[in-house]
C-alpha cells in the first residue's frame, strides 16, 4: 500500500502525538498546518520545528512506550489557505468548535482531493456539521468520530513545542464511520492495535461522539453557581472541581442537573436510533474505578431502570467514592491519595493582554449549546440543557457589565452558532 498523505489541522499537543503515530505505525506522510499568522503559540510551533527539524512524541509512563516516536523533516504551513498539494485524510486536531472555521479557511483544491476526515474532539453531533460543511465539495466523503483524544498530552518545555509528552492514556476509545468500508478505519485499527490501546468500532460518527462522559457530566460541574463564580471571580480558598460541598460544587442539586441532562441526551439518542449510555457504568468502567464494596455490581448494571431518585444516590455515592483514590496506598495516617482536588482554573490573560476563559467550561459551552441544537432540530425538549445554558450565558452577560473596560476575547459574549445549526439540520437531513 502507498503511504497514505495526511494533513493535520493544528500544530497543538495533540496534532504532534497523533502525527508520530500515523508515521510510526502506517508510514503516513504528516504534514501540518498552523495559524501562525493569528496565533503566537503556533507560530512558536512553527519556529521550532525550523530550528530543530523534527517532532517528537515521549511518555510518562514506560509502560506507554508504544506512542513514543519522532519524525524529521515534516512540513508545516504556516496558514490554512495557503495549503497546496494533495492529501488523502484530513485529521482535525483543533477544538469542535473551530471546525467550520477550519475547513473554510482551506482552498478548495486540497478538499477535493481527500478522501475522509478524521474528528479527534469532536461534540455530539461534529459529524453532521463537517459532512454538511464539505457536501457541495465532497458529498460522499467519509467522516470518522472519535469518542475523544487518546490521553493527556502536553508540551514540556515552553521553548519546544514541537516535542511533547503524553502524561496518561484513556482506557477506551470509540471510532464510529460514515461508511461501511473504510481505508481509515484500517489505518486506524493498525495504529490502535499495535499501541494496545483497546478501541471499539461503531456503526456511526454520532455513536462514537456519544461515548463521552465530559458531555454528560462537564456541563453540570461547571455551569453551577459556586463553580461561575470560582472560575469569573475567584474564591478566598482554593474550590475543587471534585469535591463535594463546600470544598467543591457537588451538592445534591448538582447531581440531580447531571442526572437530567444525561436523560435529555438520551432522549436524543433514542430519536438518532443510538443505544444510550448507562452513565454510571461508563464512569465506572470506563473513567475512575470503584472499590467494589463502594457500589455493587448489580446496582451498576441496573442503573438505567432504576428510579431518579435512587439514580441520582448513586452519582452521588460515585463521587464520594472518587474524592480519593481508592486504589492508592495509605501513609501511616491513613489518609489515601487526594484524587479529587482539581482547582478550578480562573479566567487568565494571554499573552496579548486579552482575558480568555479556561478550556473548562470555554469547550463545554460550545459542546452543550450543539446538542441543544440537535435537541431542537429533533423536536426533544431539553429543559435542563436549557438552564445551564442560560446560566452561564447570564454569567457572561453579568461580568461584561460589571467591566466593560477590560480587553476580553469573544468568548465572553453569548453567541448563537447559526452556521453550525444550519448543518445540523442539512447532515440530518441527509441521513
Amino acid at each position: 500500500m502507498m503511504p497514505q498523505r495526511i494533513l493535520m489541522l493544528g500544530t497543538g499537543p495533540v496534532a504532534v502525538q497523533l502525527a508520530v503515530l500515523f508515521h510510526r505505525y502506517n508510514q503516513a506522510e504528516v504534514t501540518f498546518v498552523s495559524r501562525s499568522h493569528v496565533s503566537e503559540r503556533s507560530q512558536q510551533f512553527v519556529d521550532a520545528l525550523a530550528r530543530d527539524g523534527f517532532v517528537k512524541a515521549s511518555v510518562q509512563n514506560a509502560s506507554h512506550h508504544s506512542l513514543e516516536g519522532s519524525i524529521s523533516n515534516c512540513k508545516v504551513f504556516e496558514s490554512y489557505d495557503v495549503v497546496e498539494g494533495t492529501y488523502d485524510f484530513l485529521v482535525l486536531a483543533c477544538t469542535a468548535d473551530a471546525y467550520i472555521d477550519t475547513l473554510k479557511q482551506l482552498p478548495e483544491a486540497v478538499l477535493k482531493s481527500v478522501k475522509g476526515v478524521l474528528l479527534v474532539s469532536p461534540t455530539l453531533g461534529s459529524n453532521l456539521i463537517v459532512k454538511a460543511q464539505l457536501e457541495a465539495i465532497q458529498p460522499h466523503i467519509e467522516v470518522v468520530s472519535c469518542s475523544t483524544y487518546l490521553g493527556d498530552t502536553r508540551v514540556t518545555e515552553h521553548s519546544q513545542p514541537n516535542c511533547v509528552t503524553t502524561m496518561g492514556v484513556k482506557k477506551h476509545l470509540y471510532f464510529g464511520y460514515s461508511h461501511p468500508s473504510s481505508i481509515l478505519k484500517s489505518l486506524l485499527e493498525r495504529l490502535f492495535t499495535q499501541v494496545g490501546l483497546p478501541v471499539t468500532y461503531v456503526s456511526t460518527p454520532i455513536e462514537a461522539e456519544s461515548r463521552n462522559s465530559s458531555l454528560y457530566v462537564h456541563p453540570a460541574l461547571f455551569m453551577n453557581t459556586h463553580a461561575l463564580k470560582a472560575i469569573f471571580y475567584g474564591t478566598d480558598v482554593p474550590f475543587y472541581v471534585y469535591k463535594l460541598f463546600p470544598e467543591g460544587p457537588i451538592t445534591m442539586d448538582l447531581i440531580h442537573e447531571m442526572r437530567c441532562m444525561w436523560q435529555e441526551i438520551s432522549n436524543i439518542l433514542k430519536v438518532l436510533n443510538v443505544t444510550p449510555l448507562n452513565l454510571l457504568r461508563f464512569m465506572v468502567e470506563e473513567n475512575y474505578p470503584l472499590r467494589a464494596e463502594t457500589i455493587s455490581k448489580q446496582h451498576i448494571e441496573q442503573f438505567e431502570s432504576l428510579s431518579e431518585i435512587e439514580q441520582e444516590y448513586l452519582l452521588y455515592v460515585r463521587y464520594t467514592g472518587i474524592l480519593i483514590d481508592p486504589f492508592s496506598q495509605p501513609d501511616d495516617k491513613g489518609f489515601y491519595e487526594d484524587f479529587s482536588a482539581v482547582p478550578f482554573r480562573k479566567i487568565y490573560q494571554n499573552q496579548k493582554g486579552v482575558w480568555e476563559i479556561p478550556r473548562m467550561p470555554h469547550e463545554d459551552y460550545y459542546r452543550t449549546k450543539i446538542i441543544q441544537g440537535l435537541g431542537q432540530a429533533l423536536n426533544v425538549e431539553t429543559p435542563m440543557i436549557d438552564t445551564l445554558l442560560t446560566r452561564y450565558e447570564t454569567t457572561l452577560q453579568h461580568f461584561h457589565k460589571a467591566h466593560p473596560n477590560l480587553k476580553k476575547s469573544q468568548q465572553f459574549f453569548p453567541k448563537t452558532f447559526d452556521e453550525e445549526m444550519i448543518c445540523i439540520h442539512q447532515g440530518l437531513q441527509g441521513r
